[in-house]
């Protein structure tokens, strides 16, 4: 009897299998559900902190005149943060390599760029765990001194840099 009952959990199981996928192909409907689309034009706060108008920047909400005009961007739409095309930032006058907080970012004084290394510069922590290493031996390098090691950069070049301190002592492009 027992043998029966498995027998036939198994084939129901078997059979109804297959049809478990069908039900979850159904189509979805594209884009906002229809409560989102009669409130797109909202304001919300969380998104916007000011907004830029004709070359020049805001704070709080625009009016109904400024938000239709063509060159009315909102505050969401400011340059941002990219790892793959900045190395660090400019703020209140000062250079700064690695990405910045995000309280930083929200400020008005900042601006995210690049900057090539110099002899000097220091590695940030995250730089020294991001950038790989670099076999001197393959690459047809003279040995570090004591206490150095070769890494490439996010760019491409290879860099000299102190194990210890993150401090760069030599530059090199990279000729690939």
């Amino acid at each position: 009897m027992l043998k029966q009952a498995s027998i036939a959990a198994a084939a129901a199981l078997t059979l109804a299998g297959p049809l478990a996928g069908v039900a979850n192909a159904q189509p979805r409907p594209h884009g906002p559900p229809p409560h989102a689309q009669a409130q797109s034009n909202r304001w919300d706060d969380r998104e916007h902190n000011g907004y830029y108008y004709q070359g020049r920047w805001y704070d709080g909400r625009p009016s109904a005149q400024v938000a239709r005009d063509r060159s009315y961007r909102p505050g969401y739409q400011a340059v941002r943060w990219d790892p793959r095309a900045h190395n660090g930032y400019r703020y209140q006058g000062r250079w700064y390599y690695g990405q910045p907080s995000p309280a930083i970012q929200r400020d008005r004084s900042f601006q995210p760029g690049y900057q090539a290394w110099r002899r000097g510069d220091r590695l940030s922590a995250y730089q020294r765990q991001a950038y790989r290493p670099v076999d001197y031996r393959r690459e047809r390098l003279q040995a570090p001194p004591r206490g150095y090691h070769y890494v490439r950069s996010d760019r491409g070049e290879t860099l000299l840099v102190g194990i210890a301190t993150g401090v760069i002592l030599s530059v090199m492009l990279s000729g690939r």
